[in-house]
């Protein structure tokens, strides 16, 4: 994958629509934190995945993207669902040893925006799915993050204050990094 390809792109498409993705990804944020929004934080995952996909094909910000996957509350379990059993595979990996729960994150890692975009998925299809997509594609996936550890370091000596500029990015360039995967930029 062309790492610098994808980080331009995300760039480009956050022209006029950082402040906005910043705002959703606070209240998102906000709402995760409390006692519930912990349950509900991958239907809002979900999305902060469709407002990134549609900044970055059409450059356009949509808010009521976020709420989306509630409009159907199978989907929504579905996703939490999928959350779910998504940490408890890392999570029996990383009890293993720590290699094979680090390479079940990067293979299951696609999972919500597989399962985003397919709402007749099963969870183990949405699974699967993410499976074959990062098959071969681990080790650049875990590049392709690591390539963004100038931008964390940065955040920590600032206190903080760099995220509100780095955080959209971060996040929409792992959207592109998704649709890159799946042939859709």
């Amino acid at each position: 994958m062309n790492f610098k390809l994808i980080k331009e792109q995300a760039k480009t498409s956050l022209q006029g629509n950082r402040l906005m993705l910043l705002l959703a990804l606070i209240i998102v944020s906000a709402i995760t934190s409390t006692g519930i929004g912990g349950i509900i934080a991958p239907v809002l995952a979900a999305g902060i995945f469709l407002i990134c996909k549609k900044i970055l094909k059409e450059r356009k910000f949509d808010f009521n993207l976020i709420f989306d996957c509630f409009k159907d509350l199978n989907h929504a379990i579905k996703l939490i669902g999928a959350s779910l059993l998504y940490a408890l595979i890392v999570f029996g990996g990383l009890l293993l040893f720590v290699i094979p729960g680090i390479i079940f994150a990067f293979r299951y890692s696609q999972v919500i925006p597989v399962l985003t975009e397919n709402k007749d998925m099963t969870i183990t299809e949405g699974l699967r799915r993410s499976s074959e997509l990062m098959k071969g594609y681990k080790f650049d996936f875990f590049l392709f993050n690591l390539s963004f550890i100038g931008h964390f370091i940065l955040g920590i000596i600032t206190l903080g204050i760099y995220f509100l500029y780095f955080i959209p990015y971060y996040q929409n360039a792992n959207t592109n990094y998704y649709l890159h995967l799946t042939k859709q930029n």
